[in-house]
């Protein structure tokens, strides 16, 4: 009975892992972005283009400052949070995917709870 009690908790805690992230990001939900996120070295302040396919945090709007913190990433894909909210369309309940590698948005996904 305990081997199939284990068996069952670990099916159950991978398979909320597996559902964390969301498969689609919603492009229509979101306005008022710059071309491209920049990434900011919160150390010095320096901003430089995003390059590579690892999710870098802090982002940087180039336009105004907005800061954007990393909440998950997998495949070259980040689901970010502006530090002040609402921004860029987003509810309290909406993250903001970005391409690692360009610094583009993508859309609006669910922000994990």
């Amino acid at each position: 009975m305990k081997p199939l009690l284990l068996t069952a908790a670990a099916t159950l805690l991978l398979a909320s892992c597996a559902s964390a992230w969301p498969d689609r990001a919603d492009p229509g939900a979101i306005t008022d972005l710059p071309p491209r996120f920049q990434v900011l070295d919160a150390a010095t302040g320096a901003t430089s283009p995003v390059a590579g396919p690892a999710c870098r945090s802090p982002l940087l709007d180039p336009r105004d400052g907005t800061r954007l913190r990393l909440l998950r990433s997998t495949g070259g894909l980040g689901d970010y949070t502006p530090e002040t909210t609402p921004r860029y369309g987003l509810s309290a309940r909406q993250a903001l995917r970005i391409d690692c590698n360009t610094g583009i948005a993508i859309g609006a996904v669910p922000a994990p709870r």
